[in-house]
């Protein structure tokens, strides 16, 4: 009897069993399905929160929050944007400009140093197509959206063409002391030794722009997130050493050629304008000749100082800004930014001066856009039968018998000598 009720109650225990068995098998499979549909919608969730969050955000572990920089804005970012594309406007319209000036005057055009300005113009244009635009896409999208090559061919190409304006810029003041200061030395200057220059001015770009590319330096994001260039926040030995070099050899350098030169230009004009003033009337048509070359050496010279001027103001808050985060790294962003951003309107200062100083540009350059009735605004003068040509000028002149009787004032229209516009 007992063994009877031993094996029915092994037999309820092993049918009780298999039954919880079957019922925990069900339980874990379910189990798993809801938490494998749990952890797929979590994932979907985390993945759609990353994709939605910002550049750069605060960083939460359980209650203690890391501060990180936030970074620019999305309305920040959306102004860069507008900025950079009223600079790329004034750019292109303004350089497109001085090209087709130049290029459809052939006079202007065979002149060897109006190349110079032809190669400024082109620089600056060429900005605006190879390099800003992945800035201003990357701004309006509110963050990079481009790959590592991408920046680091943006930060080559505009540091690239920048330095090559810069160096035209030397160029042009160097020309223009060669002509004022060592007039009997200016028949060297032609239209061969131009080439020579502005193949000069390449080479020393392209030196100082790809040895980042082979190690000695960086190109890396800038602050703002939405543009690249030169790796300033480095501290390795390689890379400060070819940052200061940088300050030196491709702003310092340049800063003092064109100051240096300048200053002699400067004296040398007084001196001629003080000499004309003393000669007192003209009489000889060799001595108008002079008096017109001063006059047209002045005005040239003021125009290409006025350029020199502009260069330094871009330039030096970024170059002062750059030289301090070498040594100290931990600088706000709009402390970086704000430098970046205003010398990024170099490509636009340029045709700007040159309407503002240049009476002949402002001419043709209404010409070019159809605006022929500005002539009184623009200050071209009228002869009793023509109106004036914009590389003409007006020479007065107190006229004198042959007895040296002075008989009134009289003026003569003469082509200007100036070899810029």
């Amino acid at each position: 009897m007992n063994d009877s009720t031993t094996e029915d109650s092994h037999g309820i225990f092993a049918e009780n069993s298999s039954v919880a068995r079957e019922i925990f098998a069900e339980n874990s499979s379910v189990a798993r399905g809801i938490f494998a549909e749990n952890s797929s919608v979590a994932r979907g969730i985390f993945a759609e929160n990353s994709s939605e969050a910002p550049i750069f955000n605060t960083t939460e572990y359980f209650n203690d929050t890391i501060a990180v920089d936030p970074g620019p804005s999305a309305t920040t970012l959306l102004a860069v944007a507008l900025y950079l594309t009223f600079v790329g406007i004034c750019a292109v319209g303004g350089n497109t400009t001085v090209l087709t000036i130049i290029l459809k005057d052939k006079k202007l055009r065979s002149k060897p140093h109006n190349h110079l300005l032809i190669v400024l113009a082109f620089c600056d244009l060429s900005i605006m197509f190879g390099g800003y635009p992945f800035t201003i896409i990357s701004a309006f999208s509110g963050r990079w959206m481009f790959n590592d090559a991408i920046c680091t061919y943006a930060g080559f190409f505009v540091y690239f063409v920048s330095l090559t304006s810069m160096n035209i810029l030397v160029a042009i003041c160097i020309f223009r002391y060669v002509m004022i200061c060592l007039p009997g030395k200016s028949f060297l200057l032609t239209a061969k030794l131009t080439r020579y220059t502005i193949f000069a001015c390449f080479a020393y770009s392209f030196f100082w722009t790809a040895t980042p590319l082979v190690g000695w330096g960086s190109y890396a994001m800038e602050p703002f997130v939405v543009s690249c260039s030169l790796d300033w926040a480095k501290h390795e030995m390689t890379d400060v050493s070819y940052l200061v070099a940088c300050i030196f050899f491709c702003y310092i350098v340049h800063i003092a050629i064109m100051v240096n030169c300048y200053r002699h230009i400067s004296r040398t004009v007084k001196q001629l304008a003080q000499r004309d003033r003393e000669r007192g009337r003209i009489v000889r048509e060799d001595e108008m000749l002079y008096r017109s070359k001063v006059a047209d050496d002045q005005q040239v010279t003021r125009m290409c100082f006025l350029v020199v001027i502009v260069f330094t103001l871009v330039w030096a808050p970024y170059t002062f800004v750059c030289a301090v985060h070498i040594f100290y790294e931990d600088m706000p962003i709009y402390l970086t930014a704000l430098p970046t951003l205003f010398a990024k309107t170099s490509c636009m200062m340029n045709p700007l001066v040159y309407f503002m100083t240049n009476r002949s540009f402002r001419v043709k350059a209404f010409e070019v856009f159809g605006c022929t009735g500005m002539s009184n605004i623009v200050g071209v003068e009228m002869t009793n039968s023509r109106q004036m040509e914009p590389c003409e000028v007006v020479r007065k002149f107190d006229k004198l018998s042959k007895d040296g009787v002075y008989l009134g004032q009289d003026k003569v229209v003469m082509e200007k000598t100036s070899t810029m516009f």
